[in-house]
């Protein structure tokens, strides 16, 4: 029986948990109307911009880590056909379900907020007639993992030549830095990305890959991330003082380049962003810092049991599924009030923690329909090691 690692699930909690203060922040910024089309009426400031920067410099990497981490854990039993029919299974009932119901929540409160007048049974009718990609919305994750787990489906047969393999665990995640780095410096200059597409669909390939390959070596990696947590967390904040100050000279220098430098596809546009390669290096390099000492950190404070843990480890995958059209309708209703930005952003959050937990303990008593959420049945859950 393979040892529970406390930490990972804990980890894997406070990673998706961190989704919900991100995605309210974003309504809560001016360019957050190339997102979502609207924002709140009273807006942050530039402190609000750079947590945002800052945690979307590694909060995906880290998912996609931590997904890739479970997912060894999960073939321990197999990785043949019954596996993998089971994984695409559970992660694509919410995304079709999301696709077109949830999500329609979401964008109906987009609609009302840039002047669509229909009525939301009108609206539904047409967001089902006429699928169109940008009704996938956060839900695009989940379709990463489903072909992240088909691409790696062949490594899954070398888990026991990776638990094997005689490499040390700094060696280990130098190797998976480069690798990042260098899909990074090759796809960037020509495809921009926004969720998961572009060049981050192979960054965070080499990154999921990766964490499947932490997982085998899990007992010497997070024994060396935990002794060296602190360290780790030096070399974060340095690096993303280095890639912030990296952007900001370019966007000094023209706005234009500094967005294509952010977002990738520079080429196409004819630009050419200085620091672009030592940029993009930064880039992979900041975010599995990030990711290394999240799981430092964890494995140094939060390797314990817990009652509350079980709950919460039930609860944050429907969480995750539930969160974002809950947060565009919640945006839509706050915005109709001219209270203090933060004391809005703080209700927005509470709200959205509150009513997504709602909704999964209503979904998780009607039995096998939480599956369209994300969920489990309490019975199948407390029989598996996830």
């Amino acid at each position: 029986m393979m040892e529970r690692r406390h930490d990972l699930d804990w980890l894997r909690i406070l990673l998706f948990a961190l989704l919900v203060p991100h995605h309210v922040a974003v309504g809560f910024v001016d360019w957050g109307v190339d997102i979502y089309q609207f924002v709140n009426n009273n807006l942050a400031g530039d402190g609000m911009t750079l947590f945002i920067y800052w945690s979307h410099s590694w909060r995906l990497p880290s998912l996609f880590l931590i997904s890739g981490i479970g997912t060894y854990f999960l073939t321990r039993r197999g990785f043949g056909l019954p596996f993998m029919a089971g994984r695409i299974g559970r992660l694509m009932i919410p995304v079709i379900f999301g696709f077109f119901v949830l999500n329609a929540f979401g964008g109906y409160a987009i609609a009302v907020m840039t002047g669509d007048t229909r009525d939301f049974p009108v609206f539904w009718s047409d967001w089902l007639a006429d699928p169109a990609p940008g009704q996938v919305q956060h839900l695009w994750f989940l379709f990463n993992l489903i072909l992240y787990t088909l691409l790696c489906w062949p490594i899954f047969a070398l888990r026991t030549r990776m638990e094997n393999l005689k490499l040390t665990p700094a060696v280990l995640i130098s190797g998976l830095v480069s690798a990042s780095a260098v899909a990074i410096v090759i796809v960037k200059p020509h495809a921009a990305a926004l969720t998961g597409d572009g060049y981050q669909f192979g960054y965070y390939l080499t990154v999921f890959a990766g964490g499947y390959m932490i997982g085998a070596r899990h007992h010497d990696v997070l024994e060396w991330v935990e002794r060296n947590a602190w360290i780790l967390l030096a070399m974060a904040i340095a690096l993303f003082i280095a890639k912030s100050t990296l952007l900001t000279l370019v966007f000094i220098a023209d706005i234009a380049t500094g967005k294509a430098l952010a977002a990738g596809g520079w080429i196409p546009l004819g630009l050419v962003p200085e620091f672009a390669n030592t940029f993009s290096v930064i880039e992979a390099a900041t975010a599995w810092a990030w990711c290394l000492t999240a799981l430092g950190l964890a494995a140094k404070f939060l390797n314990m049991p817990s009652p509350l843990l079980a709950e919460l480890n039930r609860a944050i995958f429907p969480l995750y599924v539930l969160h974002f059209p809950i947060t565009l309708v919640g945006l839509a209703l706050i915005a109709q009030i001219s209270w203090p930005w933060w004391i809005e952003f703080y209700l927005l959050l509470i709200a959205v923690y509150l009513c997504s937990w709602v909704l999964w303990r209503v979904a998780d008593k009607l039995g096998p329909a939480v599956y369209l959420i994300g969920g489990r049945p309490i019975a199948i859950n407390k029989s598996m090691h996830v």
